[in-house]
């Protein structure tokens, strides 16, 4: 429904990395993301059995973003269940690993970066009709997460990786002003306003979600430069099911691939 042939979402997203060997100790051990191919430079993962993927290349000598760059800010990831967020939470506890966490009307959420500062989202849905909504917006607000509930949901078989069910849910990426990029950001993602707008972030989804593309200016004003050799975000894939497949950059500087994989 969300994420299907019909609606309008990230599918795939590539980041320039300084050492593909360290990264791949935690995308692969820690996390447990299956490697579709790999070369020297690259490295390919699939995020669950839905065609979504990340990509990760290392860039020698590249060249380290601005902290006031357009570019990512997370990279949010919906695992199928509750238990499997419990899972991950006690796996990436056994590694030590800062983690923090939130609870929505929507979602249970864990945050945590990847070793080189990229970060991460994993959560679940929470049951639509527990969602709640103000003229029509779904509503965002943020509370701390209940740890000891959560753990009440950890399975007898812990974490074994990412389950099949796993897909992009949604991206949150860093922009400039946020006047400056409304317009595009509403005109050519085929996406919908999902909740109430603010000074500083725009979030967007299509049939109905609560968030498929969020924007925000909470630490960034500059755009982004040179995304083939800056590390950190390079590009972001997109299904948009009414185009052919073609590159876009926006007046942020990021650049979203269209089409670029197939959907099942």
């Amino acid at each position: 429904m969300f994420h299907n042939q019909s609606a309008h979402f990230v599918n795939g997203i590539t980041l320039n990395v300084r050492d593909k060997e360290a990264m791949k100790q935690f995308y692969e051990h820690i996390l447990g993301l299956n490697v579709v191919n790999e070369s020297y430079s690259i490295v390919h993962y699939e995020i669950g059995n839905s065609n979504h993927f990340l990509t990760l290349k290392q860039i020698n000598y590249g060249r380290e973003p601005l902290t006031s760059e357009a570019g990512l800010f997370h990279l949010a990831i919906r695992l199928p269940s509750k238990a499997d967020l419990a899972d991950l939470l006690v796996q990436l506890s056994e590694y030590e690993l800062p983690i923090n966490g939130g609870e929505h009307d929507i979602t249970t959420s864990l945050f945590l970066e990847d070793p080189e500062g990229n970060g991460l989202e994993f959560y679940v849905d929470h049951p639509i009709e527990d969602w709640v909504f103000e003229d029509d917006k779904v509503v965002l607000e943020t509370q701390p997460i209940n740890v000891p509930n959560l753990l009440t949901y950890v399975s007898n078989e812990k974490w074994q990786g990412i389950p099949d069910e796993t897909i992009i849910g949604y991206v949150n990426l860093k922009t400039i002003e946020l006047k400056r990029v409304i317009s595009y950001y509403k005109n050519f993602f085929g996406l919908e306003a999902s909740s109430l707008e603010t000074n500083t972030a725009l979030y967007l989804s299509s049939n109905g979600y609560h968030q498929h593309i969020v924007v925000n200016n909470w630490f960034s004003r500059i755009k982004r430069i040179e995304n083939h050799k800056t590390y950190g975000l390079a590009c972001v894939d997109y299904h948009y099911p009414e185009t052919t497949h073609k590159n876009i950059t926006g007046p942020d500087g990021i650049l979203f691939r269209f089409n670029f994989y197939k959907v099942m």
